[in-house]
């Protein structure tokens, strides 16, 4: 099987080929157009000053010209086009060679929205070098928000597998991925689903009269009372009767444009900009519909975008932007007075309300399928990338075993590959393995400074994140139980709210230790715990937090620099509690990290040597 790098690197040399030549026929299509203009002014001189040629030929210069213009435009944004395709493939070129930050972006706007929340920062999920970063590859709002909202909450067994179904279809399909960011480029800074979603979704009860079949009879009445119009000016003008017959069909329809007036204006008020966002929605969703999927998630969204009336999405977003177009073209002052006559606003405004009653309920759903796709699509060009990558495998809870995490070959998926060193990490909860003292329900992690500990902590967590949101993760296998994950790791102290940082971190224990009253079993990451008080209290309270989790069945890792603390394993049963450690060595001067991890307590600390190498006289 040729590998991604491979297949991106030839698809890059084909769009540079396909580039240069629209290139050239976009430059030789401008001095064309020049060369028409020239031609039409020398014929068309000769035409007038010297009456060589009739004025017919000398004017078909202009016909050319305008056909150059149609084709130039076509051009022009195909090179576009493959300008977006060439850049899709470098950036993925950047990212396979080990620069993961191209073409991807933080989701400051999603950071926002969920600061506070109990794992994100901890695990580095939003902002610049974070997972979200490496992950999006989403083009709408949607999309972003549908990724982020899945990294933060843990989805069932089922959803997993049918996720992680989609992503293994879409992960070979490159040219729809291609086509799906190239086409959405627009719709990341353009289009704005709320506001859409706020428009199609309007209680429109209380503006025009008439719905459903009342609608229909308006719409009628409408198209005979311009047929009136049309037929007594035609009568005025052509036929001798008189002026009457069309002042006085005029005044009642002035009278009742008056009275609905506000309604009529009500109607429409923000149709143009929801008509531009749909326009770039269906765009999207053309796509989508094209597409033919074998995967049951994938295959469910795309027949959402099928109407009741056997209409598709894209071409009812079509409709509308031709109807508005319509409405739009009252702007003409060579056609108002036409349109006067057929009551062109009140018969396109009644349609463009009857188009928001039958599709109205209807674009939620279609920007859900394009967010859910994109999301999807995010997650396959990560598996693509990342071959040696695994799915794993989510399990439900039975019998007494309600939390499970058993991870071989556990790495960081942000770590560069060659310097990122795996470890296995297995926790259960499992009344047999405790009877028989086998697997630990959480490990205790010691180590000097910088040996690997808070990394572990973060790897975990990020692989069980990436796992429950239907990602491949960084391991050589990988099972668990859906779980919630509860961390302490980056703590702050806030002068603005007068806390401390120790006073920070148990208001952020006290939140994991909540966790547990919810069904799901808790996965709770702490690193350095209560370091922040003396070395009597922290063992004490470290001992009550700890028992306090596993009794509620929650499973885990705790990093300390306080040995002391290690002994809570050796006073706990040893399939609750296990030592494990990091360990470093003094090599030529320099201390030297191997990041694996070991059973038991480590032996040995850095600190005073590290401090030496800074210059302090220790």
């Amino acid at each position: 099987m040729e590998d991604p790098r491979s297949i991106c690197a030839h698809r890059a040399g084909q769009r540079d080929g396909e580039l240069q030549q629209a290139r050239r026929i976009e430059r030789t299509i401008s001095w064309s157009r020049l060369g028409a203009v020239l031609l039409l002014a020398v014929l068309a001189w000769l035409s007038i000053q010297e009456r060589l040629l009739p004025l017919p030929v000398a004017a078909s210069p202009a016909l050319l010209f305008l056909a150059l213009v149609v084709i130039h435009e076509r051009v022009v944004r195909r090179v576009t086009l493959l300008e977006r395709s060439r850049t899709f493939y470098r950036q993925a070129l950047a990212r396979l060679d080990g620069d993961w930050r191209q073409g991807g972006h933080g989701g400051s706007r999603v950071a926002a929205e969920h600061a506070g929340h109990l794992y994100a920062e901890d695990l580095d999920l939003f902002g610049p070098d974070s997972l979200f970063q490496m992950l999006s590859r989403s083009r709408t709002r949607g999309g972003d928000e549908l990724l982020a909202a899945w990294l933060l909450a843990p989805a069932s067994p089922e959803v997993v597998r049918r996720r992680q179904n989609a992503v293994k279809e879409l992960a070979p399909r490159l040219g729809f991925r291609e086509r799906l960011a190239v086409r959405g480029i627009a719709a990341r800074s353009e289009l704005d689903p709320a506001a859409l979603a706020d428009w199609a979704e309007r209680d429109t009860s209380g503006g025009l009269p008439g719905g459903g079949r009342g609608s229909v009879l308006v719409r009628t009445l409408l198209a005979l009372a311009a047929a009136v119009n049309v037929l007594t000016l035609a009568g005025w003008l052509l036929w001798s009767w008189g002026p009457s017959p069309f002042l006085a069909a005029a005044v009642l329809e002035i009278l009742w444009s008056l009275s609905v007036r506000r309604r009529l204006t009500a109607a429409v008020d923000g149709v143009a900009r929801a008509s531009r966002d749909l326009n770039l929605l269906a765009v999207l969703l053309d796509l989508v519909e094209r597409e033919r999927f074998e995967s049951p998630l994938l295959g469910e969204l795309a027949a959402e975008l099928t109407n009741e009336d056997g209409t598709t999405a894209s071409t009812s977003a079509g409709r509308l932007r031709r109807l508005v177009d319509r409405l739009e073209s009252m702007r003409n002052a060579f056609f108002v007075p036409f349109g006067l006559v057929l009551l062109w606003t009140p018969q396109v405004t009644w349609a463009i309300d009857g188009w928001r009653r039958r599709y109205g309920n209807r674009v939620e759903a279609w920007l859900q399928v394009v967010a859910e796709v994109e999301a999807l699509a995010s997650l396959a060009s990560h598996a693509f990338e990342h071959p040696e990558d695994i799915f794993p495998t989510v399990v439900a809870p039975s019998g007494d075993r309600r939390a499970l995490l058993v991870g071989h070959g556990l790495g960081h998926p942000l770590l560069p590959e060659p310097s990122c060193v795996p470890n296995d990490v297995v926790l259960v909860t499992d009344s047999a393995d405790a009877e028989a003292g086998r697997t630990p329900q959480a490990l205790i992690v010691s180590g000097s400074n910088m040996s690997g500990k808070s990394t572990l902590l973060r790897t975990v967590g990020t692989n069980v994140a990436l796992a429950l949101a239907g990602a491949p993760v960084r391991a050589r296998s990988l099972r668990l139980t859906p779980l919630a994950i509860g961390s302490s790791i980056q703590l702050h102290d806030s002068l603005a709210e007068g806390q401390s940082r120790f006073y920070a971190e148990i208001t952020k224990l006290k939140s994991v230790l909540d966790l547990t009253a919810e069904p799901m079993p808790v996965l709770f990451l702490l690193d350095e715990i209560l370091h922040g008080t003396n070395s009597h209290d922290r063992r004490a309270g470290a001992e009550a937090l700890l028992r306090g989790l596993l009794d509620r069945g929650a499973i885990g890792l705790v990093t300390t620099h306080d040995l002391a603390l290690a002994g809570i394993a050796e006073d706990t049963t040893p399939s609750r509690l296990r030592n494990v450690h990091f360990q470093d060595r003094l090599e030529d001067g320099r201390i030297q990290f191997d990041y694996r991890l070991r059973d038991g307590t480590v032996t040995r600390s850095n600190a005073l040597e590290l401090m030496r190498r800074v210059g302090l006289d220790v």
